[in-house]
């Protein structure tokens, strides 16, 4: 079987995998401890984060991101949206 390298964090006590893990079925790991998580950093490796992320990439991904050339513009897209409702 090919070795597979998964990205992950050790926060808490636990290791968080950052990345899918291809596999259903118990298995043996080797964990290598890397980097330390800068203080202040740690929410980026939380996995609402790193989902949120996932879901921001996919959603530029396919075009369903709003753009505005100014921060008025932006605003006033935001309120035409509010007030059609």
């Amino acid at each position: 079987m090919s070795q597979i390298a998964i990205k992950g964090i050790y926060q808490a006590g636990k290791i968080i995998p950052q990345e899918d893990i291809p596999f259903q079925d118990n298995m043996h790991v080797i964990i290598v401890f890397l980097d330390r998580i800068e203080p202040g950093e740690e929410r980026y490796y939380k996995t609402d984060w790193i989902d949120a992320e996932k879901n921001a990439t996919q959603a530029l991904r396919e075009g369903n991101v709003k753009t505005a050339n100014t921060i008025d513009e932006m605003f006033h897209q935001i309120e035409e949206r509010v007030d059609a409702r």
